[in-house]
């Protein structure tokens, strides 16, 4: 199984970031080749000096087609995806593969992540050599069998945890250009409701989160997951998929996330929506009533409880919305 992945790494143009992902796709024997789907005028040749890196041309803006264009251009059977700001720990394709070969059936081989806050402002820092002692994305996530109901409860998967099978794929099996945020989330669950994905709990990289990254919008985060949820839903679900009462209290869970991001931002209007909807859906979380307490304090005084509530919640797993 060696030398036949496709990585896929969407790149907004040369950077350490994007050299430290480089390196750790380059080092695992199993990568066959690099598709860096960038504007090549923006990258040093340096970048494309080894023979199996390839750069694709963008065929529109946004991460989605820049994925797609990565997985039309792709010779392997295994399509793996990397963002330029993460790296691969040693270990990770050939455990995805392992598992891969485990469970022929698989569209999807997915495993948990480490969360790295980098410190620099151009995000340049040189990934932790020892990542254990860092916080992970899913660490309640036990491995095996990832179902639709799974998912619909909640997303453990982070797009470069990924390989997909490429002869289970469907040409309609792309990320949606129309979802400018959470498309990864929008595509699992539509491979979830027909064919088999699998969860490895071992971390296999590390998340660089940094000024900037999607992996710090817990607005755009939540506002995308509402959005796929709710058209998912909409387009008719099997019976078993979520009872009623776990849909509410999972819209609730992400309309709570959006009201206090948008407190966090000053957007009282919109907190103050999301909160409408939050404690419609989970009329007895206190948490909710808290933050419509919050929306009315003086803005400084606001901020410092929020600022102090993070302080509080920055030791949890994902460092989020508490």
């Amino acid at each position: 199984m060696s030398g036949d992945v496709s990585v896929i790494l969407p790149a907004r143009g040369d950077s350490a970031h994007l050299r430290h992902a480089l390196s750790s796709a380059l080092a695992c024997p199993e990568t066959a080749e690099v598709l860096l789907v960038a504007d090549r005028d923006g990258l040093d040749p340096a970048v494309l000096a080894d023979p199996r890196v390839r750069a694709v041309a963008r065929t529109a803006p946004g991460v989605s087609a820049a994925r797609n264009a990565g997985i039309a251009a792709a010779r392997g059977r295994y399509l793996a995806f990397l963002d330029d700001d993460d790296v691969w720990l040693p270990g990770h394709l050939e455990r995805a593969l392992e598992l891969a070969r485990r469970r022929p059936d698989a569209v999807l081989v997915g495993c948990d992540a480490f969360l790295w806050d980098d410190p620099t402002p151009d995000g340049s820092a040189e990934p932790p050599a020892d990542p254990t002692g860092l916080p992970r994305h899913s660490p309640d996530v036990p491995g095996g069998v990832l179902t639709l109901r799974r998912l619909l409860l909640g997303n453990p998967v982070t797009t470069p945890s990924v390989v997909l099978v490429r002869e289970h794929l469907d040409e309609s099996d792309r990320f949606d250009p129309a979802l400018d945020h959470m498309e990864d989330y929008d595509l699992w669950l539509r491979l979830a409701r027909d064919r088999r994905l699998i969860y490895d709990a071992r971390p296999g990289l590390i998340v660089r989160r940094r000024q900037g990254s999607a992996s710090r919008d817990w607005r755009r985060m939540a506002e995308g997951s509402l959005r796929v949820l709710e058209r998912f839903r909409a387009a008719g679900l099997p019976e078993a998929a979520l009872t009623e009462a776990e849909w509410r209290a999972r819209l609730g869970a992400l309309w709570h996330d959006l009201a206090y991001a948008c407190l966090v931002e000053d957007d009282l209007a919109t907190a103050r929506g999301a909160l409408g909807h939050a404690i419609r859906h989970r009329p007895l979380r206190v948490k909710n009533w808290a933050y419509a307490a919050l929306g009315v304090l003086p803005a400084a005084l606001r901020r410092r409880v929020l600022a102090r509530g993070r302080r509080l919640t920055s030791g949890n797993r994902r460092g989020g919305p508490a």
